[in-house]
C-alpha cells in the first residue's frame, strides 16, 4: 500500500500558459514578491523580523531604584540589591537601568556619591578622608581616583577653587559636574 499521493489529473493535464496566467494574477495581487526567481517560478518574501525594543526601566522601576540610591548612597550597595528593589534579574536590571539613565547603576551611583561630596565639601571643613567614608567611599585615595574622574581634579583642588570663587556663607553654585540626575 502506498501513501504517496498521485498528481492530480487536472494538475498534471494543466497547460503551461493556464500555470503562467496563474501566476501572473498572483503577483498582480501581491501576494508573491514581484521579482520572478531564476526558474520563472515566484517564490514569497520572507516576513520582516520585528526590531526588538529596546526600552529602559518602566518609570515606577526607575524610581524606586533611584530613591533606593539616594537613601542609601553612603552604604554599600551592589548591583543585587539593586536589582531586587526593581524586581528584575541583575543583567536585566543592568541593561535597562543603562537604557534608562545612560550610565551603568555603579558608575551612576559614582555619581552620586560624587555629587553629594561636593555638596558636603561647600558646607564644612571636614577632612577630604571624612568626607570620603561620609559619602561611602571606602579609602581616600579611591574618592580621589573617582573624584578626578568626575569632576576632573582632585578633591582638594576642587574645594580650593570653590571656596575662592565663594566667601564663607556665599551660595555661589559648585562648578557643574553632570547630574546624576539625568533620567
Amino acid at each position: 500500500m502506498s501513501f504517496h499521493a498521485a498528481p492530480s489529473a487536472a494538475a498534471a493535464a494543466m497547460p503551461a500558459q493556464a500555470h503562467a496566467e496563474l501566476n501572473a494574477e498572483v503577483r498582480r495581487l501581491g501576494l508573491l514578491t514581484p521579482h520572478p526567481a531564476p526558474d520563472d517560478r515566484a517564490i514569497p518574501a520572507p516576513a520582516p523580523k520585528p526590531a526588538r525594543a529596546r526600552s529602559g526601566l518602566v518609570a515606577w522601576r526607575l524610581k524606586r531604584v533611584l530613591s533606593f540610591m539616594e537613601e542609601h548612597y553612603w552604604q554599600p550597595v551592589t548591583l543585587a540589591e539593586m536589582a531586587r528593589v526593581a524586581g528584575l534579574s541583575r543583567m536585566h536590571f543592568a541593561a535597562q537601568f543603562r537604557i534608562s539613565t545612560g550610565a551603568k547603576p555603579h558608575e551612576y551611583l559614582l555619581r552620586l556619591r560624587v555629587e553629594r561630596a561636593q555638596k558636603l565639601m561647600m558646607e564644612s571643613d571636614e577632612p577630604l578622608a571624612q568626607v570620603a567614608f561620609s559619602v561611602g567611599f571606602q579609602t581616600q585615595a579611591h574618592f580621589t581616583t573617582v573624584f578626578r574622574r568626575f569632576a576632573a581634579t582632585t578633591p582638594h583642588r576642587w574645594r580650593s577653587e570653590q571656596m575662592a570663587r565663594t566667601p564663607r556663607g556665599g551660595a555661589a553654585a559648585p562648578r557643574a559636574l553632570g547630574s546624576a540626575h539625568q533620567a
